[in-house]
């Protein structure tokens, strides 16, 4: 599955319910991968690891190729970007954390921070609702004008279209258009956004073998149309890209990937674009 061969779960062997844990599991069983099991625990004793091992222990008498890991560096996420650059995993797995209220604070949450400075894809789950049978989402930037977004889109289909056939499942595809005239164009034959939005994606439709019943070609925002077509669809799981950012950009508002976290009850497969994820991997790889 896209070369996965590899998958860091990262959980807390305190709770009960292991959501990624058991996410993870799927796709090992799925894909064949190597599932490393992360505890980030500034504070490892005998005892939490007896946790560890007892929650993997299942996994391993199934038959899975499980490697554990509890340690800690500095920050969650520096913790977790170590691991996995450690251990050249190439996919995350992690329990969505539920968005603090940031009033009167600057401090960016830690799933945020993640899908900024992952280059892998990052999972983050929600439920434990099985994707079996269910629409899998894939939000893409259908702009015709935005060559930059092509590759991403090609990523975000192919990825949704390879866990769609595992899961025996169907691909829905959304985009939105813009609904002021800040983003107005000099289009040929003088077409509207959204026609030109909805004939960028016949290109899709044919390439992935999508029902055009299924496409939803919307007026924005992003946020509201995708959270409106999750819960008329009920699909399980939504896949689609970030932009890693830094700086002041980056600093307290996030991209649309990072403010969905908090409206869908759903899973989200975040994907960054190719030229950030993948040097580092073939630079390990070798």
């Amino acid at each position: 599955m896209r070369g996965i061969t590899k998958i860091l779960a990262v959980i807390d062997s305190r709770k009960e319910e292991q959501l990624a844990l058991a996410r993870a599991a799927q796709f090992s069983r799925i894909s064949g991968a190597t599932l490393h099991i992360l505890s980030p625990n500034p504070n490892a004793t005998i005892e939490s690891m007896n946790r560890l091992e007892a929650l993997a222990a299942p996994l391993v008498k199934e038959g899975l190729d499980i490697h554990l890991h509890e340690t800690w560096h500095d920050h969650l996420t520096d913790t977790i970007i170590h691991i996995r650059q450690i251990e050249r995993c190439h996919l995350i797995i992690k329990d969505a954390r539920p968005l603090k209220a940031m009033k009167n604070t600057f401090k960016t949450p830690n799933d945020w921070s993640l899908l900024r400075r992952s280059r892998v894809p990052v999972l983050l789950v929600k439920t434990d609702k099985p994707w079996d049978h269910a629409p899998i989402l894939a939000a893409i930037n259908a702009d015709p004008d935005d060559y930059h977004h092509t590759a991403m889109n090609t990523a975000i289909l192919d990825y949704a279209s390879e866990l769609a056939f595992a899961y025996a499942s169907e691909v829905h595809l959304a985009t939105a258009y813009p609904t002021t005239n800040l983003a107005a164009r000099n289009y040929q034959d003088n077409i509207t956004d959204e026609q030109a939005y909805r004939q960028h994606c016949i290109e899709y439709i044919h390439r992935y073998n999508l029902d055009e019943k299924h496409v939803f070609v919307e007026p924005g925002p992003t946020e509201t149309m995708i959270t409106k077509i999750i819960k008329d669809s009920d699909a399980r799981l939504l896949v689609l890209g970030t932009h890693a950012r830094t700086g002041l950009g980056a600093f307290a508002i996030g991209n649309t990937a990072e403010q969905l976290i908090s409206q869908i009850d759903t899973d989200i497969l975040v994907l960054q674009p190719r030229h950030h994820m993948m040097p580092l991997e073939r630079e390990l790889d070798n």
